[in-house]
């Protein structure tokens, strides 16, 4: 019986993942074997039966379509992906799997596949491949603006950018909507030169494209920079006005007048 629903499966996802027309025997014997290690591997960390006879219909479904997925993100980024989770098509919700580079984390680096109504695949992996690039320029401009390493930038974006060989500033100026906080450290600035920056912070936004909003904040004596640790406890306990001294929001879209408040 396993052996009967895993030639199955195999037939149907080398016709769907691409390979069923025009492949010899050899490429289908390799295929066969990339996915029965991959199953093996897989089913192991989900703490699932390794007889995939013994999964549930349901269970076998979702693991044909994580596999799915998966190639999708490999076959077209040409990286490897790690699973981090699944849901099926609810009735507001479409189809979607996450996962994360390899050797990325999910706080930072999670990439969703959306099955879409026509049945296609698309997902969001440039922002997840442009982000950094965009935090680490943000960075640079308030470091260099206050000559202080004390600061700590938090951003995430959406990006139309679809090549990344060679992601620049200018080829970033257009490209990006990105949402920042941006934590400055209690003693490298005074309330009017916190004020300053968010004014020249907003003008250099605008004048090289950089659409988005962020959020400024200036920590108080009590709390210090080197403790936001997005990847470890995240940046929550960071926010509340017991944390911080000031705080502005300043939004930059295309078109409009700058707006700080």
């Amino acid at each position: 019986m396993f052996k009967k629903a895993f030639l199955i499966l195999i037939t149907a996802l080398l016709i769907i993942v691409g390979g069923g027309c025009g492949m010899n025997s050899n490429d289908i014997a390799k295929e066969q074997e990339l996915f029965n290690e991959w199953l093996k591997e897989f089913l192991e960390e989900q703490e699932l039966p390794s007889d995939y006879s013994k999964l549930s219909n349901g269970q076998q479904y979702s693991v044909k379509r994580i596999y799915e997925m998966i190639m999708y993100l490999e076959d077209k980024y040409g990286i490897e992906f790690e699973y981090t989770g699944y849901v099926r098509a609810q009735i507001l919700e479409n189809e979607h799997l996450t996962a994360i580079p390899k050797g990325g984390n999910e706080k930072t680096d999670t990439v969703t596949v959306t099955c879409e109504d026509d049945g296609t695949f698309t997902d969001d992996y440039p922002n997840v491949a442009v982000r950094p690039y965009y935090e680490q320029m943000i960075t640079d401009y308030v470091k260099n603006y206050f000559g202080s390493d004390k600061v700590k930038v938090i951003s995430s974006i959406s990006t139309s950018i679809s090549e990344f060989d060679n992601i620049s500033e200018e080829k970033m100026k257009g490209n990006v909507y990105g949402v920042n906080l941006i934590f400055l450290s209690y003693d490298i600035c005074s309330e009017q030169k916190f004020n300053e920056f968010v004014k020249d912070y907003g003008k250099w936004c605008q004048k090289n494209k950089y659409w988005g909003k962020g959020d400024i904040i200036l920590l108080n004596k009590n709390h210090s920079i080197d403790d936001i640790d997005i990847k470890k406890d995240g940046y929550d306990d960071f926010l509340g006005k017991q944390q911080y001294t000031l705080r502005l929001h300043c939004s930059v879209k295309e078109g409009k007048e700058i707006s700080i408040y």
